[in-house]
């Protein structure tokens, strides 16, 4: 029997996905906004701390306006891309083909052919709006699949996995035995889009990232090599309140005859995660500062 709650959040899960789907997406992106700011400006949810990472990241002669700049910046766009995720089934090839990440299909479909009936691995920082990325691609046939976890809400939990049936966009869920299952996928021609920037507490990778350094699990890197799959570092950028972009960066390429197979795990994901920092760097309102599971630690 599910707890009280659970049912409580649900039930205003139920209201908020019907309320945003009901409304014009940027009256429901208002909605969104307000949200933030009241979190934000009024109820000061993690500011401090984030407003630390910032500086802790940037430097400590970052201007306090930047600062802020950044800290909200990085708090409104969850709360952009919650709605939009509410709102995924609503979206359309015809939708896409308007957004400026539009201009990354015909590349992936040319990697797609070179790879001549194998996958690769994308792998995209939390920046910008992930998630659109993988629903995106998926539109257009991309054959992208995911690892995700389950919430612990079983309610919501149900609630996400039905809006996911909209799209034939494969989610694993996480258990002792993926590995096998993401590798079948990659050597079937699938393309696992994964996050990297996750910290890990056992049998991580420890490198330069951020300014500082991460420890953070090397699935990727693992994955590229028991397939001998390129990985395809790749950001997503908001523009603005409505506009997607992106960049996809040159492919990092395990090597099969590396004798030290930690070794090359390890060069794998310090290649991975420098074109990734730099990226951020460059536009670090995009990135989610707020992480629970943060993963920079600044000697």
């Amino acid at each position: 029997m599910n707890k009280k709650s659970d049912r409580i959040e649900y039930i205003l899960l139920l209201f908020i996905g019907g309320l945003v789907r009901f409304l014009p997406l940027r009256a429901a992106l208002a909605l969104g906004w307000l949200a933030a700011a009241g979190t934000h400006f009024i109820g000061r949810i993690n500011v401090e701390r984030t407003h630390q990472r910032i500086r802790q990241v940037l430097g400590k002669d970052t201007p306090q306006k930047k600062v802020r700049y950044i800290a909200w910046i990085s708090w409104r766009n969850l709360f952009f891309n919650a709605i939009e995720a509410l709102r995924f089934p609503m979206l359309t090839q015809k939708k896409i083909q308007k957004q400026p990440m539009i201009i990354l299909l015909p590349t992936l479909q040319k990697i797609i052919k070179e790879q001549n009936g194998k996958g690769f691995i994308l792998a995209t920082p939390h920046s910008g709006s992930w998630e659109m990325a993988g629903v995106s691609a998926d539109l257009f046939d991309i054959p992208v699949f995911a690892i995700a976890r389950k919430q612990k809400n079983p309610l919501v939990d149900q609630y996400i996995n039905k809006m996911r049936q909209s799209f034939s966009l494969e989610i694993l869920f996480k258990h002792r035995q993926i590995g096998k299952a993401v590798v079948d996928r990659i050597k079937q021609g699938k393309i696992l889009a994964i996050l990297p920037d996750i910290q890990v507490r056992r049998n991580g990778v420890t490198i330069d990232f951020l300014n500082g350094q991460a420890t953070i699990a090397p699935g990727a890197a693992q994955f590229a090599q028991l397939t001998n799959a390129p990985i395809y570092p790749v950001v997503m950028r908001r523009e603005g309140w409505t506009k997607h972009a992106v960049t996809l960066f040159d492919p990092i390429l395990p090597n099969p005859d590396a004798p030290d197979k930690k070794e090359e795990q390890h060069r794998i994901m310090k290649e991975l995660m420098a074109v990734l920092s730099s990226e951020i760097l460059h536009h670090p309102e995009q990135y989610f500062w707020y992480n629970k599971r943060w993963v920079v630690t600044i000697p």
